[in-house]
Order: structure tokens, then C-alpha cells, then sequence
């Protein structure tokens, strides 16, 4: 092997070694990007469930910061929904969670350029042991409106996305 062969074999391998380290969240690249607004009304009757996250996935996206010990019940599950373009100034994905048999939720996250959790937000909750409570939203790029079912009495909750990705309660 000569000098360039050399040469060209040790830049490949740079070239790989550097894409394996970026690639840490390439899997978030075959989920669904989507425009807004849009209503997240996901609920027992209408969620079909995708491919849960590994526990790898969930420790590299903080999902522990957003679902805490709950991540640790045998019969939760969490998984993407979908993708969401809110801004360019920070990445948001919103969660699918089985906390139980009973309750589903679906959770925006913001995160940093790190994938380090800025803030979240849930937006749809449905359980059905009790069939009382259950919640949808609309997602707007600067807000979301929340509104929360108790039996069929609504209340909505209105709460704004910032520029750094901060939600707060309007």
C-alpha cells in the first residue's frame, strides 16, 4: 500500500469514526416531521402504538427528567409520536407513554442542540379505568392550547412556547 492508499484509508476511517459519534440520534430521522398547527387528540381509541424506545433511546433523549420513576413500571411504554417543527432555535418531539394499562399520554419536549430536555409539556391524556379525564391540544409554533375534559366538562389552559424553548402557563 503506498503513501496515498495510506493516506486516503486513514481519512475514511476518520470520516466514519465522526459519523458514528453525530449519528447518536439518527433514529429520530424516520419519524414523521410535522407541520403546525395541528391537534394531538391521542387517546386509547385512536393511538395505534409504534416501536417503543430502547432503554438506551430513553436514557440518551432525558426521559427520565420528563417521566422520572414512572420509566421504571414493567408494563410502561414510550415511544415517538411524531416530530414537530416548532423553531430552529431547539428540536421537539412529542411521546407517546403507557404509564399503565389504563392511562396514555403524549408529551411535547423540547430539547438543546445537546438533546439536553429544555422543557415539557404534555398535550394528550386519556385514561380509561374511570373514563372521567382526558385532554387534546393544539400546537401553534409559539403556543399550545390546552383543553382538559373532567367527565364533559372542559377548561382550557393556554400555555406559550418561547423563543428558547421554555413553555410557561400563560
Amino acid at each position: 500500500m503506498n503513501s496515498s492508499q495510506k493516506i486516503i484509508a486513514f481519512a475514511i476511517l476518520v470520516i466514519i469514526s465522526v459519523s458514528c459519534k453525530t449519528n447518536k440520534f439518527a433514529f429520530l430521522d424516520s419519524y414523521p416531521t410535522i407541520q403546525l398547527p395541528l391537534i394531538d387528540s391521542t387517546s386509547f381509541s385512536n393511538h395505534v402504538e409504534g416501536k417503543s424506545l430502547t432503554k438506551q433511546e430513553q436514557k440518551s433523549l432525558d426521559l427520565r427528567t420528563v417521566f422520572g420513576k414512572q420509566l421504571d413500571n414493567d408494563k410502561a411504554k414510550v415511544g415517538i409520536s411524531y416530530v414537530p417543527k416548532i423553531s430552529e432555535n431547539f428540536t421537539s418531539v412529542v411521546y407517546y407513554f403507557y404509564s399503565s394499562s389504563t392511562e396514555l399520554i403524549s408529551m411535547l419536549v423540547n430539547y438543546d442542540e445537546n438533546y439536553k430536555v429544555i422543557n415539557s409539556q404534555m398535550v394528550a391524556y386519556d385514561e380509561i379505568s374511570d373514563n372521567l379525564l382526558h385532554s387534546i391540544s393544539t400546537i401553534y409554533t409559539d403556543k399550545i392550547v390546552l383543553k382538559e375534559f373532567i367527565s364533559e366538562n372542559a377548561s382550557i389552559v393556554k400555555f406559550d412556547i418561547l423563543k428558547d424553548g421554555n413553555i410557561t402557563r400563560e
